[in-house]
């Protein structure tokens, strides 16, 4: 899959920065994060730079901007659905739980954002519980926003470290 990936941009560069975009939004966003590694956005990264069909100056940017809008996306979607999965049998069985875990997630809902960005298995599914919790939409959107930047300027030192190691 990858090889293709690598063919179809070497002759389409113009669309390398909708690639970035499109994985960085997939490994964040709660349906698709959960089967999308963010090993396949940062191997791409690092073809879009060794190739030089983008500088890393333009590779971040764009990767922050994919990122916080699947974030934003699984935020939205677990204020949408949460009070539906709140109401289910399995959840109502396990109040106790559910509820430790809402009064930890408001006194930590914004750390809680910054410490799952860094973390790939539990990345897509934060934003999504912090939806279904009583976290503002603003709290979310400035914690997730200086957790996507600096998430983004470590992808980028990582993409040009191990850039240049495989260049």
């Amino acid at each position: 899959m990858f090889e293709k990936i690598e063919i179809y941009l070497n002759a389409n560069a113009e669309y390398a920065w909708l690639f970035v975009l499109f994985f960085a939004f997939l490994e964040s966003f709660i349906l698709s994060g959960i089967i999308v590694s963010s090993a396949i956005l940062f191997s791409i990264c690092i073809l879009i730079y060794n190739t030089e069909l983008m500088p890393i100056t333009a590779i971040v940017p764009v990767a922050v901007l994919g990122a916080h809008l699947g974030d934003m996306s699984g935020f939205i979607f677990g204020k949408t659905i949460g009070p539906q999965i709140m109401s289910t049998k399995v959840v109502k069985k396990r109040e106790k739980v559910v509820i430790r875990a809402q009064k930890f997630l408001e006194k930590t809902g914004p750390y809680t954002v910054l410490t799952g960005r860094f973390i790939p298995a539990i990345r897509p599914i934060v934003p999504f519980l912090l939806g279904i919790s009583d976290l503002k939409l603003i709290k979310f959107y400035i914690a997730d926003a200086i957790a996507c930047i600096s998430w983004g300027l470590a992808l980028g030192f990582l993409v040009t470290g191990i850039g240049s190691i495989l260049g």
